[in-house]
């Protein structure tokens, strides 16, 4: 009966990572004011832990919980913590494009998550 409620919860909470609508897109300065976090291990990839002053907080979109796809046009879903942050560092603009999932790590890199083809091409005109 727990296993029945358990996956009814999922089901209830599951957010699709193959629609374009659950992702969100923004370009912002540094300091972005953005504080993430790593994904359990066996998912990877960061997620956005907290939002302090900076313009990520100005801007108003990113969310806790959001999780890190894109910096620019570089995919970064999956990648150890200091690789995803690395390409924002990296980054030289005036402000630097960001593309999060907004849904759990689960969701994107679990049994139901997108594809890497479908990231990669939705990551190219994002």
């Amino acid at each position: 009966e727990d296993e029945q409620q358990a996956a009814a919860v999922d089901a209830a909470n599951f957010v699709d990572s193959m629609n374009e609508a659950n992702y969100v897109t923004v370009s912002l300065s540094k300091p972005m004011g953005i504080v993430f976090e790593e994904n359990d291990e066996k998912y990877g990839g960061i997620f956005v832990l907290s939002l302090s002053d900076g313009s990520a907080q100005q801007e108003g979109t990113i969310r806790p919980g959001d999780e890190l796809v894109a910096v620019g046009n570089k995919k970064v879903a999956g990648l150890a913590f200091d690789d995803a942050l690395g390409a924002i560092i990296d980054s030289d603009g005036e402000t630097t494009k960001l593309v999060l999932f907004r849904g759990s790590a689960k969701d994107l890199y679990g049994p139901t998550g997108a594809s890497q083809e479908w990231l990669d091409e939705f990551v190219a005109k994002a």
